[in-house]
């Protein structure tokens, strides 16, 4: 059966930088990925000695009724903020990815025929199942070890926009674009939580390490989808190109979700007394820490990729918030 592609597009040009830049990062991944090292011995390394999460990363942590915690809550509360955060990290891995991965080594998204570029795709899609693995022993060890074997989280924000969004289109192209754009902004930003957590002494040093592996492969992956971007940003047509320059920024926003509906449930299965005061307090302030996440990068790939230069691309970035608007006298 032949493979139906956004748009029809020649073969990526001999001696693209791009591809050349992939090729180097290709030929690396064998000495930098995460996965070729020895696993994690976690339930040796486990300690309950330390808190398994940073309280600064708890969305409600400078309420007032936080400061009033008991110890053995504010364990909990810190302990479900890890359970969350991996559980988080487990659909960006699979439900926003990975799949994107797949299309890639299809060559069903535009721009993604050479073999260099499903190669890459290959070793990310291998780097996401082992982020995967360590996330779900780390955090099968804090549900143990915290008597949070119960606890049970809803859906996420971040999936139910790409979902919402995606379903706004009728065309399959259209809705391919919205989950590549996702894909690209999860893997072109990397979240503070990363760096936060491997670099916090107090934290569980079993969670530190992990975040820090996962943080290591995360660097390389920005790099490979900024060339991966601007290869298929080179093959799409007019009207693709206007509609992937006005979705780009688009996911920042729900990447930046405070996800307080996740966080109210958490606190209702705690039996926190407190839960509607401050959750709804949180909600009036901001469902969107737009301020937690570095998007700079983001904002440099698309200069590079000329998408700011389209009138589709600077508008959507300074409608989310991005960029600056700036007002023509």
């Amino acid at each position: 059966m032949q493979t139906q592609t956004l748009s029809s597009h020649a073969p990526a040009a001999y001696g693209n930088n791009s591809i050349a830049a992939l090729a180097k990062m290709g030929e690396v991944w064998k000495e930098r990925a995460q996965v070729k090292n020895e696993e994690f011995e976690v339930e040796m390394m486990y300690s309950d000695v330390y808190d398994d999460f940073l309280d600064r990363l708890i969305p409600f942590h400078q309420h007032p009724r936080y400061g009033e915690l008991g110890d053995e809550m504010r364990t909990k509360i810190l302990s479900s903020g890890w359970i969350a955060y991996n559980e988080k990290t487990i659909d960006i891995e699979t439900k926003i990815i990975s799949p994107i991965c797949n299309e890639i080594i299809y060559g069903t998204l535009p721009g993604t025929h050479d073999e260099t570029i499903k190669w890459l795709a290959a070793q990310t899609l291998t780097d996401e199942a082992y982020h995967v693995l360590m996330v779900i022993n780390t955090a099968r060890m804090a549900r143990t070890q915290r008597g949070l074997l119960d606890l049970r989280l809803p859906s996420f924000d971040l999936v139910n926009k790409i979902e919402l969004e995606a379903a706004k289109y009728s065309e399959n192209w259209q809705k391919k674009i919205v989950r590549a754009c996702a894909c690209i902004v999860s893997e072109v930003f990397i979240s503070d939580y990363l760096s936060l957590l491997s670099d916090a002494d107090g934290v569980q040093p079993i969670n530190r390490i992990t975040t820090d592996a996962h943080r290591k492969d995360e660097l390389a992956h920005s790099g490979i989808f900024r060339h991966l971007t601007k290869e298929i940003v080179r093959h799409l047509t007019p009207r693709e190109l206007a509609f992937f320059a006005q979705m780009l920024p688009r996911p920042m926003r729900w990447f930046a979700s405070q996800e307080l509906s996740v966080w109210e449930t958490i606190l209702q299965q705690l039996d926190y007394e407190h839960t509607k005061e401050v959750i709804g307090d949180i909600r009036a302030e901001a469902e969107v820490a737009l301020f937690r996440v570095d998007f700079s990068e983001l904002i440099e790939l698309a200069e590079e990729t000329g998408l700011l230069d389209t009138p589709e691309g600077c508008d959507s970035f300074q409608a989310e918030g991005l960029l600056e608007k700036v007002t023509v006298q």
